[in-house]
């Protein structure tokens, strides 16, 4: 804990002092010789900044080196609203002597990202692990990069999967869940309606902001995707049976593989809350309507969009509820036997 808090302490000192130097070099500009400040300032904000955030901020962090590139733009643009214009002084130089170092970053991340995204592709054929792999390379940092991946398996799902099969084990029994307490049917009336509503509301606003108006509709349509993509993912993404345990899946907002020796019990009922706690427990049915509950002997490790958690029930709404039941209960009772 120490450890993190004089990190943070590192990184919030150099944002403060780097905010400082910018607004002083700024004020200071215009007292300065013109010929002093057209050097300094330029070397100040294009490289000497952005080199001490990668020293003090992204390498003992573990950021990707990405991140020092809008630094340097900070820097060049400042450089040109101190001196007051884009060919003041070294500025010329110094952009054609940064953009092959920025191209050449960009470039390396990319290398990294492509081969980290390749070798899950090769290990797994679950997209969400492969957009992961690479979005981890991005962020280095477990939520950001599962939430970006989520974010990104939406468009993968509502635009580019339709040619694809399910992605589940051939040799896996699959549950579908896609149509469980209507949810299918309820998405396809979202997709009659919301052309409508898009339209409608994009009319209404226009007379009050044409600007206003377009965020509406493109929030609108952003929403479209979302559903079109978690629903594509519900059917790309079963809940399957395979001779070692289970793997639970909720489109893109979820994803749990339980070994049969961790589990306890498969249900219809969810388990009393004296029996496990509502910390312990996370719910995924249709309109927090499971019709399944998988209960675990200890905690289990949960993917979900808001990073991993350890949890020991799981609710589900799956089509056909009493075959997941039956199946698990009897491949349980040759486990035990």
């Amino acid at each position: 804990m120490a450890g993190i808090r004089t990190t943070r302490w590192t990184a919030g000192a150099f944002f403060a002092g780097a905010a400082l130097l910018y607004l002083y070099g700024v004020l200071l500009t215009p007292h300065m010789p013109v010929q002093a400040a057209a050097v300094a300032l330029p070397l100040d904000f294009m490289v000497g900044i952005p080199l001490a955030f990668y020293l003090l901020v992204v390498r003992p962090r573990c950021l990707t080196p990405l991140l020092v590139l809008p630094a340097i733009w900070l820097g060049y643009g400042l450089s040109v609203l101190a001196l007051g214009a884009v060919d003041a002084g070294v500025l010329p130089l110094l952009l054609a002597a940064l953009v092959p170092v920025e191209v050449g970053i960009a470039g390396c991340e990319v290398v990294r990202i492509v081969r980290a995204f390749r070798k899950a592709k090769a290990a797994s054929e679950d997209p969400m692990e492969w957009l992961f792999a690479a979005t981890r390379q991005l962020v280095r940092k477990e939520l950001p990069a599962r939430m970006m991946a989520a974010e990104l398996a939406v468009w993968y799902y509502a635009l580019f999967s339709w040619r694809e099969r399910s992605q589940a084990p051939a040799e896996e029994a699959r549950y579908s869940y896609h149509n469980a307490g209507g949810y299918l049917n309820m998405m396809m009336g979202l997709a009659l309606a919301f052309p409508v509503e898009i339209v409608g509301v994009h009319l209404l606003l226009s007379q009050w902001s044409a600007a206003a108006a377009w965020v509406a509709t493109l929030l609108s349509v952003y929403a479209g995707v979302w559903l079109v993509g978690d629903a594509r993912a519900r059917i790309m993404r079963p809940v399957t049976v395979g001779s070692e345990g289970l793997r639970l899946e909720c489109g893109i907002q979820m994803q749990a593989r339980i070994p049969f020796d961790t589990v306890a019990r498969v249900a219809a009922a969810e388990p009393a809350a004296d029996a496990i706690g509502k910390a312990e427990r996370l719910n995924y049915g249709t309109f927090y309507q499971a019709n399944v509950w998988v209960v675990a002997e200890r905690p289990v490790e949960v993917r979900t969009l808001l990073g991993t958690k350890r949890v020991r029930a799981i609710g589900l709404s799956l089509d056909d509820p009493q075959a997941f039941i039956a199946d698990v209960g009897a491949r349980l009772g040759v486990q035990d036997g």
